[in-house]
């Protein structure tokens, strides 16, 4: 019987806003892609380890940390507001990665999806028959449900979901509300391209998700989260 490839996709572009170079900024002694890598690799799990980026610079660091590095992506899908699906489109493309002949993992920079989530996430997208989109999801407490959410219009906050608010009640149960960290998506190649049709197919038919421990996890997108992140890497 024909196996499918298990395949890892690491998405590092230059010219990061937040933070500059964050994706080879050292991180605890380490470029900060090494730590991706080095979670990726040790769970065993993957045929390939991908690196798609538009930087020679990038790209050799990451060929010496480990990472296979076919092509350099075009500028064109490295900017700021470049839909990174389309990114994945190209690579699957480049590649020849299909339905036929793979599983896709796209795992983005973050030192904080450690070995034992990618090996968990993988036991649930295998426990679903490989049916399903996987996705690690964090719990929302009930004060931060969704009808909290205020928008700014000038100097004044206005509740986002007006509605919501309005027929909500004081209470402190469970809602049993997730957010998505969208670190680490599993799927099919084609699943992957388009970033629309992604969000149709998660409406249509949600996710499988692994829950994710927020005291074990950081988001890095400012030199706040940044400082933030290597105090908390330490202790993890």
């Amino acid at each position: 019987m024909f196996k499918k490839k298990i395949i890892a996709l690491v998405c590092c572009r230059k010219n990061s806003k937040g933070i500059i170079n964050k994706n080879i900024k050292t991180f605890s002694g380490k470029p900060l892609m090494y730590w991706t890598y080095k979670n990726i690799y040790n769970s065993k799990l993957f045929d390939e380890i991908y690196l798609s980026t538009d930087s020679k610079k990038f790209a050799e660091i990451g060929k010496n940390i480990g990472f296979n590095v076919p092509h350099l992506r075009p500028g064109n899908l490295a900017k700021s507001n470049s839909d990174v699906f389309e990114t994945h489109k190209y690579f699957f493309k480049k590649m020849k990665i299909k339905d036929q002949n793979s599983y896709i993992c796209i795992i983005n920079n973050n030192p904080f999806i450690k070995t034992d989530l990618i090996k968990k996430s993988f036991r649930v997208f295998k426990k679903n028959k490989f049916g399903h989109i996987v996705m690690g999801a964090i719990p929302v407490e009930s004060d931060q449900i969704f009808f909290r959410q205020m928008e700014r219009k000038k100097n004044t906050l206005y509740p986002k979901f007006g509605r919501a608010l309005i027929g909500s009640k004081i209470n402190r149960q469970n809602h049993k509300t997730y957010y998505n960290i969208g670190d680490l998506r599993w799927g099919k190649p084609s699943w992957l391209t388009n970033y629309k049709n992604f969000n149709k197919k998660i409406c249509k038919n949600g996710f499988k998700y692994f829950e994710v421990n927020r005291l074990k996890y950081q988001d890095i997108n400012t030199l706040s989260d940044w400082k933030q992140a290597l105090v908390k890497f330490k202790n993890i």
